[in-house]
């Protein structure tokens, strides 16, 4: 079983120093020789919820993630992200079903979800293409998108509206 939790600079630290090789890779290419400095910053200074999943079993943090606003996109899209340790594959229910109940929370927020994945993390797209997120425009223009990274989009689905 996975709960949820409020973030805090212990459990913060805890996944970015057992980050899963994907998501380790993944943070570097982004990030560069600093990651884990500028990642703990980003996340601590959020207004942002952060969704803390940890493990009942010692109070262990096993993901973190969430969805912002960047001030340089217009109103109503943010950026989708997670992060997560090698123990998140023993939790895949309860991240899928945490997962459903923290999208209806962004829907609220966001008619527009992005991001871009590092190409090798398999285990992350299942659970994007799950919760209905699209891969099918690679590199969209204008977007920085680093080598052996992925572009993937949901689009929240409106009454009357097809998209």
């Amino acid at each position: 079983m996975m709960y949820r939790k409020e973030k805090n600079e212990k459990d913060v630290l805890y996944i970015l120093n057992h980050l899963r090789a994907e998501d380790l890779e993944e943070v570097k290419a982004v990030h560069g020789e600093l990651w884990k400095e500028k990642v703990f910053n980003d996340i601590m200074k959020t207004d942002f919820d952060v969704l803390m999943g940890i493990n009942k079993d010692g109070d262990i943090p096993v993901c973190m993630g969430g969805a912002w606003h960047i001030e340089r996109d217009p109103k109503g899209i943010g950026v989708v992200w997670m992060l997560c340790t090698d123990d998140i594959v023993n939790h895949k229910i309860c991240l899928l079903r945490e997962l459903k109940k923290e999208f209806k929370k962004y829907d609220k927020s966001f008619w527009y979800l992005y991001n871009f994945i590092y190409s090798k993390n398999e285990f992350s797209k299942q659970w994007l293409k799950w919760i209905g997120f699209k891969f099918d425009n690679p590199k969209p223009a204008g977007m920085n998108i680093p080598e052996g990274f992925e572009f993937f989009y949901r689009v929240k689905n409106i009454k009357g509206l097809e998209v």
